[in-house]
């Protein structure tokens, strides 16, 4: 993991410092929501219609962004899904850096590092005593920031605090025999490329990757491709006011895929549905 890690981070400094023209940015501001018909999110299904607003400032490359999500976990509209994401992160020539806490409002302080014990583990009880939110911490770098014709993201994401727990089995043939549990550092690598199209259209392919058993692949896999989308944007703006955003979104994760899951209707399975579709409308100022 550590070998992994710091050879991404050292191609992803290298990278960065061939801008030799960087000009620090003043004070930036951005606000905006997305009203979606699905909560996608790094291959996995999160819930049914959304309403995710998000806001942000910045200075000098240094900037705190706080993104929400308020819906429904199934398009029922019985039970809901509150979360809140607050990220601070540093800026310089294409290269980010920094961290997200994840918080879900299920009665678990915003804090809160608690180990769950084995039996509300199996349970998945969240609540008093079980550490719901997460901390993570990523690096990202836009080729587009440093090569105009080259839009590019690659952005690597590892979850170091919080509810990441993998078992510890005493028999790995046996699911059952769980003797512990211990801090997975799940970790993702995602890479898109951003193509600009006539009349304000644009087309985002990604492609993303757990490398080690992790939250992403049920804690089973050694390595596993979690997110193949298509994402389709139709931006148009408004004398400098605001920017309306169409899109629409088609992603694939292909973890544990089998005839069963790939595509199915039940309220209880958006969570483990591989195939996922979703469109939307956002305003930005």
């Amino acid at each position: 993991m550590k070998k992994i890690f710091t050879l991404v981070a050292a191609a992803m400094i290298a990278v960065s410092s061939m801008a030799f023209e960087y000009e620090r940015p003043g004070f930036e501001w951005s606000a905006g929501c997305e009203f979606t018909t699905a909560y996608l999110w790094r291959g996995m299904n999160y819930g049914g219609m959304s309403f995710q607003p998000d806001v942000s400032v910045g200075y000098a490359g240094l900037s705190l962004e706080a993104w929400a999500n308020i819906g429904a976990i199934n398009n029922s509209f019985k039970e809901f899904n509150p979360e809140l994401d607050i990220t601070l992160s540093y800026k310089i020539a294409g290269l980010s850096v920094g961290f997200t806490h994840y918080f879900y409002f299920d009665g678990s302080r915003y804090f809160d590092y608690t180990k769950p014990n084995l039996s509300d583990y199996n349970a998945g009880t969240y609540g008093k005593g079980y550490a719901s939110s997460q901390t993570e911490v990523f690096a990202k770098v836009e080729f587009g920031d440093l090569f105009e014709k080259i839009p590019l993201t690659v952005t690597w994401s590892t979850f170091i605090g919080g509810d990441d727990w993998k078992p510890l089995y005493e028999d790995e043939a046996n699911p059952d025999s769980i003797t512990g549990l211990k801090q997975a550092y799940s970790s993702y690598l995602e890479v898109s490329y951003k193509a600009e199209l006539p009349l304000g259209f644009s087309l985002t392919p990604t492609i993303g990757f757990s490398p080690w058993a992790s939250c992403y692949n049920d804690y089973e896999n050694k390595f596993s491709v979690n997110n193949i989308s298509l994402r389709a944007d139709w931006e148009l703006g408004v004398k400098d006011v605001f920017t309306l955003d169409v899109f629409g979104m088609m992603m694939l994760n292909t973890a544990g895929i089998n005839k069963y899951n790939v595509w199915t209707s039940a309220a209880n399975s958006y969570a483990t549905r591989r195939l996922n579709f979703a469109a939307g409308v956002g305003i930005w100022f």
